[in-house]
């Protein structure tokens, strides 16, 4: 498997292409309440799953929960996947506790990968590494002087990874890592290694 800069995770032995909290309908969530965002997102992440899409060509898309932020990105996500001749699986997330559609399925098992959204704790199978959104880790890098740089990323360890978010306003949160955990953040054309772990072997395998 390999994570793809665009913030997309490639299970190559099951053609599996998965994103995490896409949070659909975030900007129109927000300007219900009166908040002024820019009426932009939703295009975007279309955008960019039909580029993955594209160039992947999977046998499945998998959404690993959070696919809305609430259910005012139901239509917009509902039409998006109507347009599609792949299978998207939908594994449901904290966010997409009233979207039906979503609501059935909590966890799938691809190979030797468990996957559910991570919002509550699950049992994962002793033979599988799991594989969890809903965080949104981050790396913040400053240079000391006032100037920083946040970057989504993802979280690798021997037993679990952790997958940054796809929704292009999901700021990040900074991610201290633990034991074995490594932190790799994810540029727009390179990922990189920034903090922890003590593996040196490659985790993307």
């Amino acid at each position: 498997m390999w994570i793809d800069a665009r913030l997309a995770l490639w299970l190559e032995a099951t053609r599996s292409l998965i994103v995490a909290d896409l949070h659909w309908g975030y900007v129109e969530s927000h300007r219900a309440q009166g908040n002024l965002l820019p009426a932009w997102g939703d295009a975007d992440i279309a955008a960019r799953l039909r580029a993955l899409l594209q160039d992947y060509q999977p046998a499945e898309m998998i959404w690993l929960g959070d696919s809305l932020h609430t259910l005012a990105g139901r239509a917009a996500a509902e039409s998006f996947l109507q347009t599609l001749s792949v299978p998207v699986v939908l594994v449901s997330g904290n966010h997409d506790v009233r979207w039906t559609r979503a609501a059935e399925t909590t966890a799938v098992r691809r190979g030797g990968f468990f996957l559910h959204h991570g919002d509550q704790p699950a049992a994962v199978p002793q033979s599988c590494i799991e594989i969890v959104g809903h965080h949104h880790p981050a790396f913040v890098w400053s240079d000391g002087a006032g100037t920083h740089l946040k970057l989504p990323a993802l979280v690798a360890s021997p037993r679990r990874f952790v997958l940054p978010a796809f929704s292009p306003w999901a700021a990040g949160m900074p991610w201290k890592p633990a034991g074995e955990e490594i932190v790799y953040g994810i540029g727009t054309k390179r990922i990189f290694t920034v903090s922890g772990g003590s593996r040196q072997k490659e985790p993307f395998v």
